[in-house]
């Protein structure tokens, strides 16, 4: 009788099958782990940011008569005023609404001049922002014989120098005469820096 050969094991009961297995199986638990801890990092680090309270920037509260400093511009208003015409009487600019008049000293603490204009201001009554008036500003700062000395239109401003004037505002009368105006003041054109002044 023929002697039977060895049979054959299946592949699955060899032991390099399970080698490769548990290798398989320990690099996919590894990457879950990882990710399961990364995730729950990711998660506590939400949860500890959401817990813990933003600290407001509480901005100091400044008022007409405070000098107010803004990066390397320092200003101050010194008084407001409403009235329908402003300008020389020969050559008067006309409120469509009301004009709001505002008068400030702006000073130049920094290294290199600074084109100081009315697009700097900007008033503020809620969350609504209202836009200088640039040509009655001119007026505002015109004198009877037509001479301007700080019109606040693209004036150059040194370091170290000063000037003063008015920059205006055309709104109507509610808004002109409102308990909550404020004026925004700028380090600049581009404004990286403001603060707010109290009007009333």
């Amino acid at each position: 009788m023929a002697k039977e050969g060895k049979t054959k094991k299946p592949f699955y009961k060899k032991w390099w099958f399970w080698v490769i297995v548990v290798i398989i199986v320990a690099g996919a638990i590894g990457s879950n782990g990882g990710n399961d801890d990364s995730a729950k990092d990711s998660k506590d680090s939400k949860s500890t940011t959401a817990s813990s309270p933003k600290k407001a920037a509480s901005k100091k509260e400044y008022k007409i008569g405070d000098t107010v400093k803004v990066g390397d511009m320092q200003y101050k208003v010194t008084k407001t005023s409403t009235t329908k015409k402003v300008g020389p009487s020969a050559l008067q600019e006309t409120a469509n609404g009301t004009f709001l008049v505002i008068d400030l000293n702006v000073k130049n603490n920094g290294n290199e001049a600074v084109t100081v204009d009315s697009s700097f201001f900007k008033l503020k009554l809620g969350s609504k922002t209202y836009e200088a008036d640039a040509e009655a500003s001119m007026s505002a700062n015109q004198k009877e014989d037509g001479s301007i000395d700080n019109s606040f239109f693209m004036q150059d401003l040194n370091p170290g120098s000063e000037m003063g004037g008015r920059v205006v505002f055309d709104v109507s009368e509610d808004v002109a005469n409102s308990s909550d105006l404020k004026v925004q003041v700028q380090t600049g054109a581009f404004g990286t820096e403001t603060e707010n002044i109290n009007l009333k």
